[in-house]
């Protein structure tokens, strides 16, 4: 057991640096023990003191005696000497096979340098402010040598202008030190990530500044597996590892301090081959930082070893200073860290190979200590168990975080899960997951930012693909979190690899050989109702380069998102507050904040939480001017603002007798969600949702905003009791213009209510189609069913026509050679004349001569009666003409024309008719026709004849109401508006302003409609023309301008602005230009005129004004020789002048509001010193009283 007044360690690692040597203070190595740091304990720093680490690998006890009454009982020890001086400390060290012995050695404690005098607290400064850093402002300690952070330098003082945190290192002569940092903010400067920057794979890199990603192209890195990178808390990159080679941000390998550099002993291959983690330092900021690396777990040789690397040597570059210190001689490829928020302390954790312990490294101010091991979950007894990530999940409020391990197959994948909690670094083990069966071989895992979803990787092989899957570790147990596996994606031609959260909330995954990664966009709990999953397999170009299995490793901490100034806003459902939070400008300068709102309200005030309500639904414009001391910064967003769902208008308990029943709400919303609560699963997406027997109870959800949060919730019970059986029947035929009937059998039906709207038993239907009667019975049972009516076909002959011999002769034949549906013998046959008389029946008519005979086709169940006409011709015709019509309009309602053009024969007389059979005339050509159907018989000298029927006229009808294109008008001008047809008789007008007229005269600009219409023929159209208010000319010229009469030939330049087409007239001095020189005061108007043709008159006021003038030396001499002793100050033209002179400490040493208070360079009678004073005058314009004050900052050099 040790002594309560130093802490114990299992393993030192690392010890603070020194400025001399690059490791350790001063160093004893004697009688096989090792002393480091032999100074003070600093009271200020926890675990700070000697270090004494045994050397003899042998030894398995040990008994320390620190020679100041302490004692101690491990290999390695830190103890705090409280007091300098000459200390004998003995080892008895316990050896293999029981033996002991003792050595000692003579200790000399160094003091401690004095503390810091009057040291800056963490402070922010403005763009463009200098501070000083000085550890020792009343005069260093003799023989004190510095050395600062971030760039090495070893002056006393530092000069610091932008953001960052410093530290200085004080060491004395005896090497023992002190330290102390100072955070320094620059205003408005956006934060950073620690984790921003990646590189991975094939010279692959991702920049994750500013949110999501873009692609880094000057990786250096051509690795299969795992890297780290490393970038300070403004998201600059500081170094990054494959875990053989360090890269410093400029890309080149990092140097050693002592200058020679060894390979890591990391690998290529291994998972998780390297780990960057800071080393806390005793009030320092970070620039220590220990690289953790794992070997390949097929090495021979399989160690856990450490390197350091400090960031104040090459200038800020970074150089290492310790390699590769072996932590532990038989590891896994396994690697995962942690910080702890509460002291800043680092937790980092290894797996052993061949057992299942992990072992648990806590780095602390006083160094890194392996502080203990726990023995849990899976035992990693083979190569494949020793492969795979580990990862952490963030913690939660009281510091409790999950470890996930994957431990692959063969033969079944695992995956432990653990509890770690970040305040002790205590573990326990929570479960092991069984997976299934191996290949495909378990990989990457990782954590969703809610720590509800767990994300695996498998790798394919043996015939099987890659997976992504999530699992869901809010189920009750194993089982349960197993049996909900959901495969996001799969392949069997690609490789899937490790997995890694960003600070954008985003997870990635790696594809072996792709110019992608895969990107998991929503990766929190997805199993609720309202969430979807968002994911894509080519989610980030990497911009040429390719991904390899690995992606960077991280401390957990280091991947969370960061913020900046600006605002955020929470709830976005009308009628209810919507939260804003304002992000400090630079905390902590105060800042005052004013809103606009976007609906015509806002607020002002210190307050950087503030609530308005919304009462209307859209899109708001919302502004906040940030302001302090440094800067003004607007800031601008556009919210949207969605109604809630109100009511559903569905009853809470609905009980029918129906075969299915539609659940239709009557509100309107963009998503809708049925759950059927029994089986707790969606069951539609769609606002209507069918019921089917037995029913059930159902859970309805409405929203509008896409995140749900306006939700509207609703529950419905619905008991359905099946109705009696109801059937119409097998499917129907009809013949085309005729009817069939619809009956609805059964006698217990009550009601009814047909497809088409009818309520009656029967429904007579005239046209094909489906048909469905919804019948009720005196239970309020409702039943339905649908019937297909189907258009029954007519029947399609095959007829040879034998023409007359000639012209007059009666010895034509037709014969029906084929008949489709059924055969000749199934159908009856009816002949008729164009005069309707009958001519027989059967399937040949005989003798007959030229001209039009009719068929009537009956008799046949399977098709439909018909009628068909033939025309039989003789082959001595040879009369053939073509219609050629000129169809009426509305314009010209009886301008129809028919001519015609002959084909063959040599026709002589022609006979028109129209519909009705008048005779219209005997010439070749008609005329004057009104729209209609018409025809025409020709004959030849032979007496053979030829009709042409019917031939219709028609009617263009889209004219009647053109208004033609839109017009312009000038302001007060009268416009006059008419359909561009003539007035026809018959022809009706509306127009949109109720006159009834032809034509109509308007003064307003607008768009007019017109309605025409002609009652005898049926013509009518519409149309709209705008009449668009032409612009009078867009002309500004000030309401005054100023000339200053004291000034000799004074002029002032008058310039209206406008287009450059305008035409501009000043009549006062007879001028066509557009800026006239007057240099006389009085009245001047410009008369303006647009392309248009529109004018418009701007009249301007020259009054005598002259321009303030404020003249201020930049140097005076205040030596009393008589000579520029004062600082005169020389203004014109102005009133209410203030003047504020300032030291360098921003105190004020001289104001004035009287120009004629001449300074003389003294502050309280005392002559200050010669330099630089910066000064701040304002004033107002004695001529322009409405101007804001001018502001005028310069300096002035007091010279003696």
């Amino acid at each position: 057991m040790m002594s309560g007044t130093h802490r114990s360690s299992f393993l030192v690692i690392v010890v603070l640096v020194s400025f001399l040597s690059g490791w350790g203070s001063r160093l004893y190595a004697q009688s096989g023990f090792v002393v480091k740091n032999p100074c003070m304990g600093n009271p200020a720093c926890d675990g700070d003191g000697v270090t004494f680490a045994d050397t003899i690998v042998s030894a398995t006890g040990w008994q320390w005696s620190f020679g100041d009454g302490q004692t101690g009982d491990e290999r390695n020890v830190i103890h705090p000497y409280m007091s300098p001086g000459n200390y004998t400390v003995t080892l008895t060290r316990t050896l293999q096979g029981g033996g002991s012995e003792t050595v000692s050695q003579s200790v000399t404690v160094g003091e401690l340098p004095q503390d810091f005098q009057n040291w800056r607290t963490d402070t922010t400064i403005c763009p463009g402010t200098t501070i000083e850093l000085d550890p020792y402002p009343q005069g260093a300690p003799s023989g004190a040598k510095f050395i600062w952070y971030p760039k090495g330098d070893t002056t006393q003082v530092l000069q610091v202008d932008s953001s960052g945190c410093y530290s200085v290192e004080a060491i004395m002569p005896n090497g023992c030190r002190i330290q102390n940092m100072v955070n320094v903010k620059l205003c408005m400067e956006p934060s950073g990530n620690q984790g921003a920057k990646w590189y991975f794979g094939n010279e692959a890199g991702l920049d994750f500044q500013g949110g999501d990603p873009s692609p880094l192209t000057d990786g250096k890195l051509n690795t299969k597996e795992g890297t780290s990178v490393i970038s300070n808390s403004k998201g600059e990159l500081l170094f990054y590892s494959d875990g053989v080679t360090i890269y410093n941000a400029d890309g080149d390998k990092m140097p050693c301090f002592d200058g020679s550099c060894d390979d890591l002993r990391g690998s290529q291959d291994a998972t998780q081959s390297v780990l960057i983690v800071p080393q806390p330092t005793c009030r320092g900021c970070e620039y220590l930082y220990n690289v953790f690396t794992t070997t390949s777990i097929s090495a021979t040789e399989k160690v856990l070893t450490v390197s350091v690397v400090d960031m104040r040597r090459e200038n800020g570059k970074g150089a290492v200073i310790e390699q590769n210190r072996v932590l532990h001689g038989n590891t896994t490829e396994r690697l995962v860290s942690s910080r702890n928020d509460q002291d800043t302390t680092y937790w980092t954790i290894s797996h052993d190979y061949g057992s299942n312990t992990f072992r648990i490294f806590h780095a602390t101010t006083g160094g890194l200590v392996e502080s203990g091991t726990f023995n849990g979950g899976v035992e990693h007894d083979t190569e494949n168990r020793g492969e795979g990530q580990m990862k952490f999940s963030a913690a939660d409020s009281t510091g409790q975080r999950q470890l996930a391990v994957v431990v692959p197959g063969p033969a079944r994948n695992y995956v432990d899960l653990f509890g770690f909690n970040d305040q002790d670094g205590t573990m326990s083990h929570t479960r092991t997951l069984d997976l299934g069966p191996a290949p495909p071989t378990a990989y990457g895992v990782e954590f969703s930012t809610d720590n509800t979803k767990l994300y695996v990787t498998f790798m394919g092989g043996g015939g099987t693909d890659s997976k992504l899957v999530q699992y869901d570790l809010n189920a009750a147990d194993d089982s349960l979190i197993v049996a909900s596996a959901m495969t996001i994606d799969s392949s069997r031609t690609l490789t899937f690899g490790a997995l890694q959260a960003a600070p954008n909330g985003k997870i990635y995954m790696a594809i072996q050989g792709a110019e992608y990664l895969a990107v998991i966009g929503e990766p929190n709990d997805t199993t609720r109702i309202l969430s979807r999953l968002e994911y894509e397999r080519e989610g980030v170009r990497l911009a040429g380069k390719h991904s390899q299995l690995g992606l960077p490793n991280f401390v957990q901490n280091f991947t969370n998102p960061s913020d900046g100034p600006g605002f955020s806003a929470e709830g976005f459902c009308v009628n209810e507050p919507t939260n804003f939070t304002a992000s400090p400008l630079c905390n902590p300068i105060e800042d005052n904040y004013t809103w606009d709102f976007g609906d015509g309200t806002g607020m002002t005030g210190k307050e950087t939480e503030v609530t308005h309500t919304y009462t209307a639904p859209g899109i708001y414009k919302v502004t906040l001017l940030a302001s302090n001391k440094c800067l003004d910064t607007l800031f601008t967003e556009e919210i949207e603002i969605f109604d809630v769902p109100k009511e559903s208008g569905l009853e809470p308990y609905i009980e029918i007798c129906a075969n299915e029943y539609e659940l239709n709400p009557t509100v309107e919303a963009k998503n809708y969600v049925w759950v059927d609560i029994a089986r707790n699963r969606i069951v539609s997406r769609d606002r209507v949702h069918t019921v089917y027997p037995p029913g059930g109870d159902f859970l309805l959800l409405m929203w509008n905003d896409p995140t749900a949060e306006c939700l509207f919730v609703d529950t419905v019970n619905v008991v359905m009791r099946r109705p009696p059986p109801l059937d119409l029947g097998p499917d129907l035929a009809m013949c085309r213009d005729s009817s069939i009937t619809i009956s609805t059998p059964g006698q217990s039906w009550r009601e009814f209510l047909w497809s088409n709207g009818e309520t009656s038993r029967d429904l007579t239907v005239t046209q094909p189609g489906t048909y469905w009667v919804e019948a009720k019975d005196a239970n309020e049972c409702v039943n339905r069913d649908t019937i297909q009516v189907v258009e029954r076909p007519k029947p399609r002959i095959t007829a040879e026509l034998t023409g007359p011999t000639g012209c007059t002769t009666s010895d034509g034949v037709i014969t029906i050679r084929n008949i489709t549906p059924g055969t000749i013998p199934d159908y009856t046959f009816a002949w008729s004349d164009v005069s309707g008389a009958s001519l027989g029946t059967g399937s040949v008519l005989l003798d007959r001569r030229e001209g039009a005979y009719t068929l009537r086709m009956s008799g046949y169940d399977d098709a439909c009666v018909a009628d068909t006409t033939l025309h039989l011709r003789s082959p001595a015709n040879n009369l053939n003409l073509r219609p050629v019509v000129t169809d009426a309009s509305c314009t010209d309602p009886e301008g129809g024309q028919i001519a015609f053009q002959v084909i063959s024969g040599n026709p002589n007389e022609y006979i028109w008719y129209n519909e009705a059979g008048i005779e219209l005339g005997r010439a070749d050509t008609v005329a004057g026709l009104p729209r209609g159907a018409y025809s025409m018989l020709a004959r030849d000298a032979g007496g053979c004849t030829f009709t042409m029927k019917p031939i219709m006229v028609g009617m263009i009808m889209n004219n009647l109401a053109d208004l033609g294109p839109d017009v312009a008008k000038c302001e007060d001008d009268p416009v006059e508006l008419a359909p561009l047809a003539v007035d026809f008789p018959h022809n009706n007008y509306l127009w949109s302003t109720g006159e009834t007229t032809h034509t109509i005269t308007v003064t307003e600009a607008g768009t007019y409609k017109l309605t025409a219409f002609n009652t005898e023929n049926g013509c009518k159209g519409e149309d709209e023309i705008t009449v668009r208010q032409a612009p009078k000319p867009a002309v500004g010229l000030p309401e005054e301008y100023g000339l200053c009469m004291d000034e000799p030939d004074p002029s002032v330049t008058l310039k209206p602005t406008g287009r450059s087409g305008y035409l501009y007239y000043w009549p006062q001095v007879a001028d066509s230009s557009q800026q006239i020189t007057v240099t006389q005061l009085g009245t001047y108007t410009v008369m303006v005129t647009n392309t248009e043709g529109c004018t418009i008159e701007k009249t301007t006021e020259v009054l005598d004004k002259c321009e303030p003038r404020l003249v201020i030396p930049s140097a005076f001499s205040p030596d009393g020789n008589g000579i520029n002793d004062v600082l005169d100050i020389i203004g014109l033209y102005l009133t209410d002048f203030d003047l504020k002179i300032y030291n360098r400490w921003g105190e004020v040493i001289f104001a004035s509001s009287n120009l004629d208070h001449k300074w003389d360079g003294r502050y309280k009678d005392v002559k200050v010193q010669p330099g630089v004073y910066a000064y701040v005058a304002t004033y107002r314009s004695s001529d322009y009283p409405e101007r804001p004050k001018y502001k005028m900052r310069g300096s002035v050099t007091v010279v003696r």
